[in-house]
């Protein structure tokens, strides 16, 4: 649903720009060359809408989607996806007849539930493929790379499955300085060249992500696993002393966070604002409230520390952020009346906020600040 933001019960939402996510798809593709794509949409394709977003990407010929959960992949079936899903996270407790019935490829790291599969397997009469993950050094989930002989023994004597990929996560692949990434690089190709001496070749191997795609890193893959590029942002690489970033197309943010000014009032020096008193003016000052607040995804640690954009310029975030609610200092940005639009994330014509730049003042990362807005907030894409 698109609805016009004037026709807005409550003037607060996001954009979604179809096509700088195309654009952003292409450059991807010129960076992958001749390795197919998958594109990671968990999190509700990091808060800018699973669906919508898919069907624009599978519009765009992208071969694979990856997601999270089970939920995940049947919304993406339920809205007519057909592409390959490969659930990242693997099938935790959930029904693996699922994985025949809704056609999904389930990441496994252990044999643990191999056997369970193969009975799902049997049951139905149809074959479960499924894409080995090896833990080359994150930590979190995967085959340790010393245990794949282990794995295919077991995997050999059942019946119904088929293992069709193998793949691993990289845990810092924007640092070039650090030689982590390379020792994750050895362990994959010992476990890959393990499975072909017992001849079992996969036909999907990957291994880059969004910043081991930026770094140009060459790894043995035909398929790359792209989520924050998508989107338009990416982790910053760190290169050696001396040495020049890699010459990289420039990636655009998809999404822009909105709402309206609602009300207005001017006030003295000395006047109390928020929750608390956060925050005493110190001239006689023009505040705007805005109905945005940490139920929208706005964070509350932004209060008196963040930044929003009026008529093409910065105003300061000013008391605390509520969970409805927030107040804007606007006393230098003249003109400004109720129902201007302010910009909480995105760019105007003179100025930008961009996620990068409110994580830095968080202390996290840009993907926890979009997949933060909140499901109240519509979402309503354009070209």
């Amino acid at each position: 649903m698109n609805p016009p933001t004037d026709k807005l019960l409550r003037p607060t939402w996001v954009e979604i720009s179809l096509s700088k996510l195309r654009r952003n798809v292409q450059r991807i593709r010129e960076l992958a060359g001749a390795r197919k794509v998958m594109a990671v949409i968990k999190a509700d394709a990091y808060g800018h809408g699973a669906v919508p977003v898919a069907k624009c990407l599978a519009e765009c010929g992208v071969d694979w989607f990856g997601v999270a959960t089970v939920e995940e992949a049947l919304e993406l079936r339920a809205a007519g996806i057909q592409q390959p899903v490969l659930l990242l996270g693997g099938l935790y407790m959930s029904d693996p007849a699922h994985l025949i019935e809704y056609r999904l490829t389930p990441s496994i790291s252990s044999t643990m539930r191999l056997d369970t599969y193969a009975e799902c397997a049997r049951r139905y009469g149809r074959p479960i493929e499924f894409h080995l993950k090896v833990d080359s050094g994150l930590g979190r989930l995967g085959l340790p790379h010393d245990r794949v002989v282990a794995f295919v023994e077991h995997y050999r004597e059942l019946e119904g499955l088929q293992l069709k990929g193998l793949f691993t996560h990289l845990a810092s692949a924007e640092d070039l300085v650090a030689s982590q990434t390379d020792d994750q690089a050895q362990h994959f190709a010992t476990a890959l060249e393990q499975l072909r001496r017992l001849q079992v070749e996969p036909e999907w191997v990957h291994v880059s992500n969004s910043a081991a795609l930026l770094a140009g890193r060459n790894f043995p893959e035909n398929l790359v696993r792209i989520g924050g590029l998508v989107y338009g942002y990416g982790v910053p690489l760190v290169v050696p002393p001396g040495q020049e970033l890699p010459k990289i197309p420039e990636f655009e943010p998809v999404l822009t966070f909105k709402s309206r000014i609602v009300y207005m009032k001017d006030v003295p020096s000395g006047t109390p604002l928020g929750y608390g008193a956060a925050f005493y003016t110190r001239r006689p000052s023009r505040i705007a409230t805005v109905p945005v607040g940490y139920a929208d995804g706005l964070s509350h640690a932004l209060s008196n520390r963040g930044y929003a954009i009026v008529r093409g310029r910065r105003a300061r975030i000013v008391g605390s952020i509520s969970m409805d609610l927030s107040l804007l200092d606007v006393t230098d940005i003249s003109g400004t009346n109720i129902g201007d639009e302010v910009i909480l994330m995105g760019q105007s014509d003179h100025c930008s906020i961009t996620a990068i730049e409110i994580a830095q003042l968080l202390d996290t990362v840009p993907y926890e600040v979009l997949c933060s807005i909140g499901k109240r907030v519509p979402r309503i894409y354009v070209e």
